[in-house]
């Protein structure tokens, strides 16, 4: 690394809190929701039914894969048109499941990590989900936020990390990455010539065939001596 470091940009599902559970809570109060304004839904599909009818649109709709927002929304129009419902429940029911994917649970090493960083570096968040990064209360580590609906194309893409270069006037040998997933996190930033740090909590095995990260850690706590070093 020749350069100096100026931008560190962070993953946020499973990177700065847990994904799964997160979801899973707010797809159940979605359903819920459904069980009490569109029984006929809740009472054809189980909140699981309801999740892989969703996942399969993806083969439909590819145009959609960097788009969980609108990819939900076709969900439920799909759901209408199979039920002939009005299209009004629609809405509320996304927004149901919206605020509810917002109430995060922060894993312990982020608010100390971040707040050492943040003293010397420019904090920047990427994701393909829709968090937001205001209603998650993480806004305040981040000088800006983007997502892959916005970009245009899904983070293991070089686009996204590209962006970042622009609006930060930084080249990619200024500017990290901090990612869980090997495709969407490692890969997509190696192929912007970014700088990739796996984080890797569960201790998984490095498959991916096609490159691998510049360095792994199992913590944050681990980055800033890390990012010192290089």
């Amino acid at each position: 690394m020749s350069q100096t470091i100026k931008v560190l940009s962070f993953d946020l599902d499973d990177t700065l809190w847990p994904c799964f559970p997160t979801i899973l809570r707010a797809e159940e109060l979605l359903y819920k929701w459904l069980s009490a304004n569109v029984s006929v839904i809740a009472s054809s599909y189980d909140v699981y039914q309801l999740r892989e009818k969703r996942l399969s649109l993806i083969n439909s709709y590819p145009e959609l894969a960097h788009d969980l927002t609108q990819l939900r929304i076709k969900s439920f129009e799909q759901l209408a048109v199979e039920f002939g419902l009005t299209d009004d429940w629609i809405k509320p029911a996304f927004d149901i499941f919206y605020a509810a994917r917002q109430q995060v649970t922060l894993f312990d090493d982020v608010e100390p990590v971040l707040d050492e960083l943040k003293k010397d570096f420019r904090l920047v968040s990427l994701t393909n989900g829709n968090a937001d990064t205001i209603k998650t209360g993480v806004d305040h580590w981040f000088d800006f936020a983007l997502n892959a609906a916005s970009v245009g194309k899904l983070k293991s893409e070089p686009d996204i990390y590209w962006q970042v270069q622009k609006m930060a006037n930084v080249n990619a040998q200024q500017m990290v990455h901090i990612g869980d997933d090997p495709i969407n996190d490692v890969s997509g930033a190696k192929s912007a010539g970014v700088y990739a740090i796996w984080l890797n909590r569960e201790q998984k095995q490095w498959t991916l065939e096609t490159c691998e990260p510049d360095a792994v850690i199992s913590s944050l706590h681990e980055l800033p001596t890390l990012l010192s070093k290089l």
